[in-house]
């Protein structure tokens, strides 16, 4: 492999490492903090709240069976800020994704088996080292190779969203019992709070469905979860949205 066929295919794999890796309720400044209410419609959410540990159970199992989801937000690791909007269905036939590092952001979608990137001209300048191509390739789609697409795993809004529900913290010694009415966006909720580092806070519908809707840390950044059961498919580019870079 050519060294910049090489840095190709490790700096894509790292795109997608780099997101489906994250563990946002476990890991993850507040971005718009949910207020809390007084009113009788929220207090009698909190009066009637199942326990805790319950409504997290219950987030856990509407999350797993869950067909689609769209997650938005910053996370932060190791002191570098990300920048995430993801969405897509659970099996992963179609998945649009928008991060940014901090270097301009980068926008990868799934069709079935294909992925198709686009970048800024200082993205693509520092992947090919070349003025001409950043400048063709620049706010335009590329289809990935083959080669490079396989070095970006289990790419899937299902793969975060699994990692967001694979950690269970709804013991006693993680989870503080006490269960606010709040609602997130207008959306009546239930607000939960962990006894981990990072003031963890977990915002919970409180329609019935137990979705989750927002995970935010002080320490680690905030991530909102909407559309569930209801993000449009992602269609391919069309024709004149694409390029094709000589060599890739």
């Amino acid at each position: 492999m050519s060294p910049v066929r090489h840095r190709r295919t490790s700096y894509l794999a790292l795109v997608a490492a780099a997101v489906l890796t994250l563990s946002a309720c476990t890991t993850t400044p507040a971005a718009g903090a949910a207020k809390t209410h007084s009113s009788s419609s929220t207090t009698s959410v909190a009066t009637t709240a199942p326990t805790a540990a319950a409504v997290y159970q219950m987030m856990r199992t509407s999350g797993a069976a869950a067909r689609s989801v769209h997650i938005n937000g910053t996370y932060t690791d190791k002191g570098q800020e990300l920048q995430l909007d993801a969405e897509g269905d659970r099996a992963g036939h179609t998945m649009r994704l928008l991060v940014n590092f901090g270097l301009g952001a980068i926008e990868i979608l799934k069709v079935n088996d294909d992925f198709y990137l686009k970048a800024d001209a200082a993205f693509w300048t520092r992947l090919e080292g070349s003025a001409a191509i950043a400048k063709m390739a620049a706010g335009k789609y590329v289809k990935v190779p083959a080669g490079s697409a396989a070095g970006m795993g289990d790419f899937r809004v299902g793969t975060l969203l699994d990692q967001v529900l694979a950690e269970d913290i709804s013991t006693a010694d993680k989870l503080n019992t006490t269960v606010q009415a709040t609602d997130v966006d207008g959306v009546p909720a239930y607000l939960m709070t962990t006894k981990l580092g990072g003031n963890v806070k977990i915002y919970i519908s409180a329609d019935g469905r137990a979705r989750l809707l927002r995970a935010e840390s002080t320490k680690s950044g905030t991530l909102d979860f909407t559309e569930w059961d209801s993000v449009a498919p992602t269609s391919a580019p069309s024709a004149d949205q694409l390029v094709k870079i000589p060599g890739l």
